[in-house]
This record gives structure tokens, C-alpha cells and sequence, in this order.
């Protein structure tokens, strides 16, 4: 089977929703857009504030597996993730800058229930980072359980 979840600002503004109807007296957005914090970005901050935005992301990740009605699935073997990002301009990144994506969403979809454990010998990560979207800037995740 093939499952994809795909963070856009339509669904970022819906999990924002829901964010702030459970958190009213919070004013500031949990994160600020459809990509996770790159490398760079993410070993330049404090180790309390690193430990914010993956825990962040990966409440996210959680959200999204319920919102795209997959959670629980328990895969446990056999899973190719693809990570797809559709950016809004031409600027040069480097494929090992996206790498804190996987880190971010893989332990929200573990806790969501989606598979079982992120580990190398359950999962294959493939990242196609180099697409460009100028009026939907997203992030794609594929999971495929390998039964077509």
C-alpha cells in the first residue's frame, strides 16, 4: 500500500487551527513553514531550543498521520519513505541540509503508530529535494509498505 501525506500551507493552516483552539492563550506559531529546520539552521541553535523544534515537528508528524487517517497502521517491515520537497524559488540547497526532515517526522509517525520503529532494518529513506513549486511550496511524504 501506498500512503502520502503532504504538508502545504493549506494543511499547515489547519493544523494551526486546531494548535491554537487547544493552546488560545499561545500567539506564536509552533513552527513557521512547510519544511523542518535545515542542518545549518538546526546545529546553529541551543541544545533547549533543538529539543523544541523536534519535538515540534514530530507533534506534527502525530497530527498529520491522524489527519490523513493512517495512524496505527503498525507497519513493521519492508517501508520506503520518500521525502519530496517542492520549494518556492531556484536557490542552490544541499541534499544533506533536508536530512533533519526524516530525523523530525519518522518519530512522530513511530508514536502515531503509523510503523513500528524507525530503523534501518525496517526503513529505506529516498529523498527527491530539488523540485520546484513557486505557488505551493511542500514537503510530500510517500510511504510504501511494499504490498502494491
Amino acid at each position: 500500500m501506498n500512503y502520502e501525506l503532504i504538508l502545504d500551507d493549506r494543511v499547515l493552516q489547519l493544523y494551526l487551527k486546531e494548535y491554537f483552539a487547544k493552546y488560545p492563550k499561545r500567539r506564536v506559531p509552533p513552527i513557521k513553514g512547510v519544511f523542518p529546520p535545515s542542518l545549518n539552521r538546526f546545529t546553529a541553535m541551543k541544545r533547549i531550543v533543538q529539543n523544541d523544534a523536534k519535538q515540534k515537528w514530530k507533534d506534527v508528524a502525530v497530527w498529520m498521520a491522524s489527519f490523513y487517517k493512517i495512524a496505527n497502521l503498525q507497519l513493521d517491515k519492508n517501508i520506503t519513505i520518500t521525502y519530496s520537497f517542492y520549494w518556492k524559488d531556484h536557490r542552490r540547497r544541499d541534499v544533506d541540509n533536508t536530512v533533519l526532515a526524516p530525523k523530525f517526522v519518522n518519530d512522530g509517525l513511530v508514536n502515531a503508530g503509523v510503523m513500528t520503529d524507525d530503523d534501518g532494518e525496517r526503513v529505506r529513506l529516498v529523498f527527491d529535494v530539488f523540485r520546484y513549486d513557486k505557488d505551493n511550496p511542500r514537503m510530500i511524504i510517500n510511504i510504501n509498505d511494499g504490498r502494491d
